[in-house]
């Protein structure tokens, strides 16, 4: 740092999108200046499918490991109290560094009024609370605030700006993770999709399903492609527009989510091994919430066959009987009945909004929507002989 003053740096990095991005970004970190002098502490919440690169870490690469799955200010207060630093450098969604970028983040902290600075990103300086790259004094900041990940950064900033200055830092340079990431993840084009996801949704520019997308993209690691079926004009329940869904679908594999679903690093491997070894549907476990008894059919996985053979009708999955509810229910009863019921996979992880979608503000779709669900559970109990009990979607 400027002055000769040495302070102790470390730069945190958490292990979140796929293997090969995170292997780009630690590649990158490597390639640094010696000076000034840091460390990389890699932060694993808990997560899958990054073993093998953790058992190729060299010893200069420190790695804290949560036992369970919390959110990503809790995750990275636990690694600035386990690995702690004079200087935080708190790298975000495994971006990718350029050469001399630490120096130009961790050069202005070294005169007393400036308290923060931010990088800026692929060559433009963006407002502090998008940065990609956000470095303090650890002494200026008391404790990190437990917030949803979108929005850390911008809490933290405003935190740090009540204390000092926050800077922007000129040739401090970061790039996002999948900016050219090249890898096996990534399909070439025209190929046809290993998997195919579908998301039914009230409204396809909403946030939620902007961050549902996001997630599927950064955590999935084989050629995929999402469909997003629109059913709001008018509401068509769930079953109608699952099923227009997976019609259209092209993968082998094919998943039914909520746009109110998070899937998390290591989601895909552990549902299609299961498929792979005989399971007709496969569901991850879901975390940060009490779990569903039974089977949690906002997220759920099947092969091409599966479909097909186990559809009420050509064409149709999800019997449209069932209109928005019980549709789940009366699914886990054939396969049931089919000897093959929905087998949970443990090793799949994914965070659920818990019924953002049906328990909507709007008082005329919710008057729709509970005047439907009854007509659903008169439906399922008469098909089934069995008595229907409402669950969460």
């Amino acid at each position: 740092m400027a002055d000769g003053v040495q302070m102790d740096v470390a730069i945190y990095v958490s292990a979140t999108g796929t293997a090969a991005a995170l292997e780009q970004c630690l590649v990158c970190l490597g390639e640094l200046d010696e000076h000034p002098a840091h460390r990389v502490v890699i932060v694993d919440n808990a997560t899958t499918g990054f073993e093998a690169l953790f058992a190729r870490l060299g010893g200069d690469i420190e790695l804290v490991r949560l036992a369970n799955p919390v959110s990503e200010a809790v995750a990275l207060a636990t690694a600035l109290h386990t690995a702690p630093a004079e200087v935080v450098v708190y790298l975000r969604d495994a971006a990718r560094v350029a050469p001399g970028w630490l120096g130009a983040l961790v050069a202005p902290l070294a005169t007393a009024e400036c308290v923060a600075t931010t990088s800026i990103t692929g060559g433009q300086h963006t407002h502090p609370v998008q940065a990609l790259a956000l470095a303090w004094k650890a002494t200026a900041l008391d404790g990190v605030p437990d917030i949803p990940a979108d929005h850390l950064v911008a809490a933290l900033v405003a935190n740090l700006g009540s204390v000092g200055r926050v800077a922007g830092a000129d040739g401090a340079l970061v790039v996002p993770a999948l900016a050219g990431v090249a890898g096996p993840e990534i399909a070439p084009y025209g190929s046809v999709p290993l998997l195919s996801v579908v998301i039914p949704t009230l409204d396809a520019a909403s946030p939620r399903l902007r961050d549902c997308v996001a997630a599927i993209h950064a955590n999935t690691g084989v050629p995929h492609e999402i469909v997003i079926v629109d059913n709001f004009a008018p509401p068509q329940g769930f079953s109608a527009p699952v099923n227009t869904g997976l019609r259209g679908a092209r993968g082998d594999y094919l998943v039914v989510c909520n746009d109110d679903v998070e899937v998390l690093p290591g989601w895909w491997p552990p549902l299609q091994e299961t498929l792979d070894d005989g399971a007709t549907v496969a569901y991850p476990r879901t975390v940060d919430t009490a779990e569903h008894e039974g089977f949690s059919a906002w997220c759920f996985a099947l092969t091409r066959e599966s479909m097909v053979e186990h559809s009420v009708a050509p064409g149709a999955f999800f019997d449209p009987d069932m209109v928005v509810w019980f549709q789940d229910s009366d699914l886990m009863v054939r396969l049931q009945r089919a000897g093959s019921p929905p087998r949970r996979v443990a090793e799949s992880r994914i965070r659920h909004g818990r019924s953002l979608s049906v328990n909507t503000p709007d008082p005329r779709l919710r008057e729709w929507i509970v005047e439907q669900i009854e007509r659903d559970r008169c439906s399922f109990e008469a098909k089934t002989g069995l008595i229907a009990v409402e669950g969460t979607a």
